[in-house]
């Protein structure tokens, strides 16, 4: 494996794959960008860190907002891992800025003056909820959130979660530059139209 300190990746996540259709999608996006030549279809432990993923393709160039020779790491990108199962995606980083109630669409922040947050800034309240709630889903459970503007409690895998996602399908892309938009929309269209979220991450 190639350089492992400051390795960096964007995660792409279906939000409305299910447990079971989740490697039948995963597949479908994976042929979807095999035949774009973004990625090539074996597997190689030289493509993702830790695990197994496609090897970038011919095209990746034509994928990021901003190619340069080499890529991010002074080489081309790793490639592309998929990631089956219910797992919290938030870039490594513990990292979730806000979460907004499904039922009245009030934005409660995380982060923000320490005069509105508390002495550092952060509701630690807030943030505890949303991750014990997000590590009963993901563990196969059901939790809830209660919202402090309305006074409902609503699933927390309906909360629009911003800097992280509740997700059985995710893409990672290994060392690649900034995703151009329209790869988010590849990856749509090859899932019939789910809705897909993205975000960074390192380790």
């Amino acid at each position: 494996m190639r350089r492992t300190v400051g390795t960096y990746y964007q995660w792409v996540a279906d939000l409305d794959a299910t447990d079971e259709e989740a490697g039948a999608l995963g597949q479908r996006v994976v042929d979807d960008l095999v035949r774009r030549g973004v990625v090539l279809p074996g597997l190689s432990s030289e493509a993702a860190l830790g695990g197994q993923g496609h090897p970038v393709g011919p095209a990746w160039p034509e994928t990021v907002e901003h190619p340069v020779p080499g890529g991010v790491s002074g080489e081309p990108p790793w490639g592309l891992e998929v990631r089956l199962g219910r797992e919290v995606h938030d870039g490594a980083q513990y990292s979730v800025e806000a979460v907004t109630c499904p039922r009245c669409s009030v934005r409660r922040p995380f982060y923000g003056p320490p005069d509105e947050l508390g002495p550092t800034g952060t509701d630690e309240a807030g943030l505890r909820a949303f991750y014990e709630a997000a590590a009963t889903w993901r563990d196969g459970g059901e939790a809830d959130l209660a919202c402090a503007a309305c006074g409902t409690t609503a699933p927390v895998t309906r909360w629009q979660a911003e800097g992280a996602a509740l997700a059985s399908l995710v893409f990672v892309f290994w060392e690649w530059d900034e995703l151009r938009p329209e790869v988010l929309r590849w990856i749509a269209d090859a899932t019939g139209g789910h809705r897909i979220v993205d975000g960074p991450g390192k380790v």
